[in-house]
């Protein structure tokens, strides 16, 4: 999953990590919110991949 540049910066300047497991297509990336919105910091899958567990 790619982003912007724009989008990039705005998620680590609020305080959110990405962790990306894998490579290539088979990679997954997961975004970490930060402690004000979730104070457990439970890591949430990012891009298509978040659709297909719910299938």
């Amino acid at each position: 999953m790619l982003l912007c540049e724009t989008c990039h910066h705005r998620i680590h300047d609020n305080g959110w990590d990405i962790h990306i497991d894998g490579t290539g297509t088979t990679a997954r990336v997961w975004f970490t919110p930060p402690r004000y919105i979730d104070p457990a910091r439970t890591p949430r899958l990012g891009g298509r991949a978040r659709f297909d567990i719910a299938a």
